[in-house]
């Protein structure tokens, strides 16, 4: 009798232990695809920043040429 209940106790921890084993390979495949999207995730913020630089550094070129355009107009209005 004792060996009967000694063998069900192992098979609940067999089981048991091949419940954990299933969650642990789901979590590690989970935390693998996390792991892929945030390197994603952080290779678009990369270029996100970038572009904004880029956009930046445009719109200063365009005001720059803007501030000349109109130093030159002024000029002109006021040699007249």
């Amino acid at each position: 009798m004792d060996e009967l209940v000694a063998l069900e106790l192992f098979e609940q921890l067999e089981a048991k232990l091949e419940q954990v084993l299933r969650k642990y390979q789901i979590l590690q495949s989970e935390n693998a695809n996390l792991t892929r999207q945030a390197e994603e995730q952080e290779q678009a913020l990369a270029e996100a920043k970038e572009t904004i630089n880029r956009l930046q550094k445009e719109r200063d070129a365009v005001r720059q040429r803007i501030d000349q355009l109109l130093n030159k107009l002024e000029v002109l209005g006021t040699s007249k």
